[in-house]
């Protein structure tokens, strides 16, 4: 009898399974994925002006970027990464605030704008009196915007001037580390509090997922959005939206910190170094995704977390890396960082077809770069890139064993051919 009844069960199971799997089918049509489509690019259809892309120091400790390093980070010849902004730690100590200056002079070297974050206060001006946890006294806020601003005018007086700052990283998140609490009312009245922050534009409010609910609670009180230049926030669980109301109130949208590294930090997880190169290429993909998203969302710049680490851009000698060379994920993220720099502007783009391909254009005076970035195992062969009065064009193309190889690309009345790579990224530089 049991036996019988493992039998109907099963039958009736299968009958169950084969009905959805049809439901499926009639309600989710497949999309034949395409071998060859034209791009269109609109150079008359513009979005926002690129700020740029970078990466962030290492913010506790003495190891600091050092000048190979930064050369290869912010350098835009071969093998450099063309970073463009260098964020960095404004520590509540002042005492260490010295150890940051020659890696910041190193980035402006090349031009680099350099953004500054606070995890914490001073711990004697907050509620708990750490520098974990706790609030800002609102009787503190004056002090700490004079604080700031002591910070700027000593980088300035040593060679090392910063263009941004922020007043808390990550507001939102109760960490165990160095942190500070803050709400959308507490971000609101420090910034309309007496004091105003002095030589570099300001950044808020760093929320750990871009919450568009604390963002707006600044934005939406007039006389606080009017104290900020730059709707700043992270991606971690989420956050890669349009912000319509930044974008009314003319603010340029930051993406201050992002990090992907197969969950390598997790207690009891697997080293990086025992993952395959396919799964740590697939990873860069997924970093490289949401890049592209952070554009197609009208953000101004994209900034990732360490700068140099073993599954970041350069590597830092640990889990198989050797310390100062340029590693994959750099080469891949540097078809957007490396090309697109700042200045440009991000136009439209029409596809003949619905595409699994994801694209970007960007110009600046005589030159379009269009970023393909192919996320299936399937390549698509004779893509054209039409509407540009286009003369020469190269090709720039990263995938699982290639680093940023180039090619010369065929033009035919302006019109330029090229095949595109499975699981790839490839950057096209045209001169009109």
């Amino acid at each position: 009898m049991q036996n019988l009844f493992k039998s109907f069960f099963y039958f009736f199971t299968l009958i169950v399974i084969c009905s959805a799997c049809e439901k499926a089918v009639d309600t989710n049509p497949v999309v034949v994925k395409p071998t060859s489509f034209n791009i269109n690019i609109n150079p008359q259809t513009t979005y926002q002006t690129i700020t740029g892309f970078g990466a962030a120091n290492r913010m506790w400790g003495t190891q600091s970027l050092k000048p190979t390093e930064a050369t290869k980070a912010f350098g835009v010849d071969e093998n450099q990464l063309g970073l463009s902004i260098f964020r960095v730690r404004l520590s509540s100590n002042k005492n260490e605030w010295p150890i940051i200056v020659e890696a910041v002079k190193e980035a402006k070297k090349y031009g680099a704008k350099v953004l500054a974050c606070p995890w914490s206060p001073p711990a004697a001006l907050k509620s708990n009196k750490s520098d974990i946890g706790g609030h800002l006294l609102p009787e503190n806020y004056k002090a700490f915007k004079d604080y700031i601003n002591e910070f700027i005018v000593f980088m300035t007086q040593n060679g090392a001037p910063v263009d941004v700052v922020s007043i808390q990283n990550e507001p939102d998140w109760k960490a165990s580390y160095e942190s500070c609490d803050w709400t959308a009312d507490d971000m609101i009245n420090f910034l309309k509090a007496p004091g105003e922050i002095i030589g570099a534009k300001l950044a808020a409010p760093e929320s750990l997922n871009f919450n568009q609910n604390m963002t707006n609670a600044l934005l939406s009180n007039e006389e606080a959005s009017q104290k900020f230049d730059i709707v700043a926030g992270h991606i971690y669980g989420g956050g890669l939206a349009k912000f319509p109301l930044a974008e009314q109130k003319k603010k340029e949208i930051w993406m201050t910190e992002f990090l992907l590294n197969l969950d390598t930090g997790n207690t009891g997880a697997a080293k990086w170094n025992t993952y395959s190169e396919t799964a740590k290429w697939a990873e860069s993909i997924k970093m490289l995704v949401s890049v592209h998203d952070a554009m197609t969302n009208n953000w101004n710049a994209y900034i990732w977390w360490y700068l140099q680490r073993y599954y970041s851009f350069i590597g830092d000698g640990e889990e198989g890396t050797i310390n100062g060379e340029v590693l994959k994920r750099g080469y891949g993220f540097s078809h957007y960082s490396k090309f697109v720099r700042p200045g440009f502007v991000r136009i439209g783009t029409d596809f003949s077809t619905n595409t699994y391909l994801k694209i970007t254009a960007y110009k600046k005076g005589t030159q379009t770069v269009v970023v393909i970035l192919n996320p299936e195992s399937n390549s698509v062969k004779n893509v054209q890139l039409n509407g540009l009065a286009a003369t020469t064009a190269i090709a720039y193309t990263t995938t699982e064993k290639e680093n940023l190889t180039k090619q010369n690309l065929t033009v035919t009345s302006s019109i330029v051919e090229l095949n595109v790579a499975p699981s790839s990224i490839t950057t096209v530089v045209i001169n009109n």
